[in-house]
């Protein structure tokens, strides 16, 4: 993690953690490489956010258009041991990671370094496609952006809305935050010139906690 640049909310309402460089140059290799075999299958695109667990509005239309699709679906357990995104998921069960919460937010940090369950999700937004304002029902959130360059797109940026701030869509970059803040990414505008799978594509991670129901 030497190559991070961190940096982290100044308003206590509002806390997250930004990490530019969250992969390595090697694993973000390899997560490329993950994602190009999922688009080229045609994996990327097999679910519209509507046909999965996705946030909706008052009128029960879902709040992404975006594709998406849950790993869980793509593996067995064993199977996950060879997925590059997932073996990723040492660096949020870091010791340095969990520091840099302590740091962030320490009115969070023990519920984070308590939770024992996650989930991950790949989400591909072309053009047109946009994700509106929505709150997660877990407990912490965390999205990483991922583009190929050169960028092919316009958009795609980051908005906690009611603390009304954008975060520009970097690649390579990680974000963070208790799953109770709203927040949207705007519509995308592809490049004359871009192809399918030039877009924007977003790895998301949920932590939760659950009840073992181990007695005491």
């Amino acid at each position: 993690m030497k190559d991070w640049v961190v940096k982290t909310a100044k308003d206590p309402l509002y806390p997250h953690i930004i990490i530019d460089n969250w992969y390595t140059e090697k694993e973000l290799e390899n997560v490329w490489k993950e994602l190009d075999f999922y688009c080229s299958q045609d994996i990327i695109n097999i679910d519209k956010a509507e046909n999965t667990i996705v946030a909706k509005d008052k009128n029960g239309e879902a709040k992404s258009n975006a594709f998406r699709f849950y790993l869980a679906d793509m593996f067995t357990i064993k199977g996950a041991t060879f997925s590059h995104i997932l073996k990723s998921l040492y660096k949020q069960k870091s010791e340095e990671f969990k520091e840099i919460v302590l740091k962030a937010m320490p009115l969070h940090h023990n519920n984070y370094i308590n939770t024992n369950t996650d989930s991950s999700m790949v989400s591909y937004y072309d053009h047109g496609q946009e994700y509106k304002s929505h709150k997660d029902s877990t407990q912490f959130t965390f999205v990483i952006w991922l583009f190929k360059e050169p960028k092919k797109f316009k958009g795609g940026d980051f908005c906690f809305t009611e603390a009304k701030q954008t975060i520009k869509c970097v690649s390579n970059r990680m974000v963070m935050f208790p799953s109770y803040l709203g927040h949207q990414v705007y519509s995308i505008k592809m490049d004359k010139d871009a192809k399918f799978g030039d877009g924007r594509y977003c790895v998301t991670h949920f932590f939760n906690w659950e009840s073992t129901n181990e007695k005491s």
